[in-house]
């Protein structure tokens, strides 16, 4: 079991996004979506995690303090939620940090709990992340689907938006798809946010492989359950379907 005392889990929240405007205060079900992740995270919360919202926004804010929602104003110029996440974990001692996505209102606990004891179990736990078995072909050679491959013993090789691992007899059997939902030691996110961008990260605009580029190990992960992440409007809808 978890340790959750160990763990703060930083929810970040940026306003603007160009694929769905003021994404946080989209409705779902009645609530904002910012409001409906942190009810899902919740539970975690009361077995000892420390659940904080990282926004740029007072109207982000506005909300979270409406529903009684620990959140802290962060700053506007970050470049990714990486950097806004560890803006908000140096102030705290918590030596466990988790990074959901403020548009993540389905996250499964059951395997944020797989994530959080494989960390756990590291002798010195660098960075993990979740991965999900995939047995869509057409989602293998979506490019906005991020593909993962790993070693036996479940660390991370390459992340890519390619087809990978390519199979040259032209065979399918499912792909690693990875989840946006990363785990760090607070070393490891301080030393991550300091690197310079990775040519590899640039070149894919995968901001993991800064770490797999420098050398910093990740853990990947088997998620049980699909991530269903809110990007567009269509993913809204679906998600307000499936709300």
């Amino acid at each position: 079991m978890t340790n959750w005392n160990n763990w703060l889990i930083v929810v970040p929240a940026r306003l603007k996004s160009s694929r769905l405007p003021e994404k946080p205060l989209q409705d779902l079900g009645g609530k904002a979506l910012i409001v409906r992740v942190y009810q899902r995270l919740a539970p975690l919360a009361s077995q000892g995690a420390k659940i904080v919202v990282a926004t740029d926004h007072d109207s982000v804010m506005r909300v979270c303090q409406a529903e009684s929602i620990p959140a802290v104003m962060t700053s506007a110029s970050h470049e990714s939620g990486t950097d806004r996440v560890f803006e908000v974990a140096k102030d705290h001692s918590r030596a466990l940090v988790l990074n959901v996505q403020g548009d993540e209102p389905f996250v499964d606990l059951s395997d944020l709990e797989r994530l959080a004891s494989a960390m756990e179990r590291q002798e010195s736990p660098q960075m993990g992340t979740l991965i999900y078995r995939n047995q869509n072909l057409d989602e293998f050679h979506n490019p906005n689907i991020v593909k993962a491959v790993r070693s036996d013993q479940q660390v991370a090789l390459y992340f890519s938006r390619s087809s990978i691992p390519h199979d040259r007899d032209g065979g399918f059997e499912g792909f690693w798809q990875h989840q946006g939902i990363y785990a760090y030691s607070q070393d490891t996110l301080r030393r991550f946010c300091e690197l310079a961008p990775h040519p590899l990260e640039q070149q894919e605009k995968l901001e993991q492989l800064r770490a797999l580029g420098h050398g910093i190990a990740i853990l990947a992960v088997e998620a049980k359950h699909a991530s269903i992440g809110i990007d567009t409007p269509e993913d809204l809808e679906e998600a307000r379907e499936r709300f």
